[in-house]
């Protein structure tokens, strides 16, 4: 007779390996900055932050700001920073970043956040690192993951900050993102054109739940009579938490904020990027930054690179959490698209030196 493991025991057995395996690369990882807890407080609520300072160079230290995409996000994204904070900090640049408002020990919700609520959070986070004798208050850089690349923005037009900025996987649009994701999910399912099309009609139609004064029951209500056709192409109702959240955003557009950056900005793309359409992106980038007369855009498009900038033959999008924790313990720093580690933080020094 074959003996198996018990499924609880095989779980078990892969989460120490996994967390073994983070465990001995964060090792190295802080061989290069020690961390300390950093909180701030924005509107009534404190937010749990965690400062990596270099362990050489001098102080004062220039920093860059972390700021995550969409979900519920720890501060070291997962395991997904460190490797950044590495980099950075071997070049002499320090890293600030905190859990999402809800997560761990933060307070609040982030279902809760508009993009423009997100900003001002950031601005509270940068004029708490301000008075910070350690950090060079001239030299205070912003990096926006997905989801971010609507905040950042936002965060110029609001604010004199940041410095530098860079912005990785950035989208343009909340609803053409939405269709964009739509047409990606129907063409691997092999729906034609003429369906597609159909599905996009759908999600207009589907915008008369997301107005402001629509409720949750609104949204049920309206799934519940949908067309067969819509129902074709629907994905899962989404609970009521996502749906406020949704609704609060879904007008989310980053042209307009684009438009009042006028420091360095890095954007940085993968080719293979099913979440984001990356061929408008760096249109837009390039067209706003030229009119608003900023010529101080680098655009970086990595190859056979997916939305989190992971090689795209070690992770699809869509892939687990738990596969995507497990491959960055085992593969380490070979995950991560040919020389986006160093390129990024190679950018952000060379910025922070002209500053």
């Amino acid at each position: 007779m074959r003996h198996t493991l018990p499924s609880t025991l095989i779980v078990l057995v892969i989460t120490f390996i996994t967390v073994f395996l983070i465990s001995g690369c964060g090792a190295t990882r802080n061989a290069h900055y020690k961390e300390e807890s950093q909180d701030f407080v924005h509107g009534n609520k404190r937010l749990s932050g965690f400062l990596t300072l270099p362990k050489d160079g001098d102080k004062p230290f220039p920093v860059l700001v972390f700021v995550h995409g969409d979900g519920p996000t720890p501060y070291d994204a997962f395991g997904y920073y460190p490797y950044l904070w590495k980099h950075l900090a071997k070049k002499g640049i320090a890293s600030y970043s905190w859990h999402k408002a809800g997560v761990k020990t933060s307070e609040g919700n982030w279902l809760h956040q508009s993009m423009d609520e997100r900003a001002d959070e950031v601005i509270a986070a940068i004029n708490m690192l301000k008075k910070r004798d350690d950090i060079a208050t001239y030299k205070i850089g912003l990096i926006g993951f997905s989801q971010g690349g609507w905040v950042l923005p936002l965060v110029a037009k609001k604010s004199n900050y940041p410095d530098f900025m860079v912005l990785v996987s950035g989208a343009i649009n909340w609803l053409d993102q939405g269709d964009y994701l739509t047409i990606n999910r129907l063409r691997r399912k092999g729906f034609s054109d003429a369906s597609i099309m159909d599905a996009l009609r759908c999600n207009k139609d589907g915008l008369q739940v997301l107005q402001p004064a629509s409720s949750y029951s609104d949204y049920l209500q309206y799934n519940k009579n949908l067309s067969s056709k819509c129902k074709a192409f629907a994905e899962p109702v989404m609970d009521a938490g996502r749906f406020e959240f949704v609704k609060l955003n879904v007008t989310a557009d980053a042209k307009e904020g684009l438009a009042t950056i006028q420091h360095p900005t890095l954007a940085v793309f993968g080719d293979k990027d099913k979440n984001v359409d990356v061929a408008e992106s760096m249109r837009e980038y390039k067209r706003i930054f030229n009119e608003s007369g900023n010529p101080n855009l680098t655009i970086k498009l990595y190859p056979n690179a997916q939305h989190s900038l992971f090689k795209s033959k070690y992770i699809k999008e869509g892939s687990s959490g738990g596969s995507i924790v497990l491959k960055m313990g085992l593969l380490g720093e070979d995950i991560f698209a040919e020389g986006y580690l160093d390129f990024v933080s190679t950018w952000v020094q060379q910025i922070a030196q002209q500053n």
